[in-house]
């Protein structure tokens, strides 16, 4: 039996890049359909995800709101995902993928008309990504909903009370390489439902390829920090209410971001 939930999400970012300091408000909503168990693979969850509204609600500069738009825009083609997740909150599939490139290719039409010059690049890129499942996941396993959604997943029906685990996870700054970190899950029960409280940080120990980093983004010196504090509430079936996440990433001091997520469960 089908269940179906709607989520109200709010993003608020501030961001240095360089001379560039800016910072940007925006929400969302969301309609989750839960399907239970997958029929060809059980062992996987099904869930159909629907962004319906996303709206800037506050920016610094006139050229955040034109180039967010243009973000929200391209993002359209992915505005329904029916996806199967497994125990450990992996996307392992994306069962309308069909309908996600049709609906690129209409998209795309209209851009290149628009001005072919300027959508020369950003449809390269579309087309590689839609051609390689692989990335096209990994991308929306790293938008707002997603991550916060996927975060915790593995622990929403668990019982331990403390536990902590090294991980690779992809940079928030938009880059797109992977930061190892150490993150300490910490579980609470209240008369609201589970808490899943969670620390991360970047973990010094492990290597990081730092030459390629400057290759990448330009940047001479690198200095990378990362910092992540959430709090998840679940219901006793498991089901997220609510969800608080703040995001700090720093390349060096010049090229940082800080992040606020805050996602709600609507009532039925």
């Amino acid at each position: 039996m089908k269940k179906e939930h709607r989520y109200h999400l709010g993003v608020k970012s501030n961001v240095r890049i360089l001379s560039l300091v800016d910072s940007f408000a925006m929400e969302a909503s969301y309609k989750l359909t839960d399907f239970g168990a997958n029929a060809q693979r059980p062992e996987l969850r099904e869930y159909l995800v629907e962004e319906q509204d996303v709206h800037l609600t506050a920016y610094a500069d006139p050229n955040t709101y034109q180039l967010i738009e243009y973000v929200n825009k391209l993002a359209t083609i992915l505005n329904r995902q029916h996806i199967c997740i497994d125990e450990q909150g992996l996307i392992k599939g994306l069962l309308n993928l069909p309908e996600i490139k049709d609906k690129w290719e209409k998209l795309k039409k209209e851009l290149m008309q628009v001005n072919p010059i300027a959508a020369f690049e950003i449809v390269k890129q579309k087309d590689r990504e839609l051609a390689q499942p692989v990335e096209l996941i990994d991308n929306l396993s790293n938008a707002h909903f997603m991550h916060l959604f996927l975060y915790t997943y593995p622990f929403s029906k668990r019982t331990e009370d403390i536990l902590s685990q090294q991980q690779w996870m992809r940079d928030r700054m938009g880059i797109g390489f992977a930061i190892p970190v150490l993150q300490t899950f910490r579980l609470s029960t209240t008369e609201e439902g589970k808490v899943v409280s969670v620390e991360t940080i970047l973990d010094e120990k492990k290597k990081i390829d730092k030459a390629l980093l400057v290759k990448v983004t330009g940047q001479e010196t690198v200095q990378l920090k990362h910092f992540t504090r959430a709090e998840f509430l679940y219901e006793e079936t498991g089901v997220l209410l609510t969800a608080h996440m703040h995001i700090f990433e720093q390349l060096n001091e010049e090229y940082t971001t800080d992040l606020y997520l805050d996602l709600k469960r609507n009532h039925d």
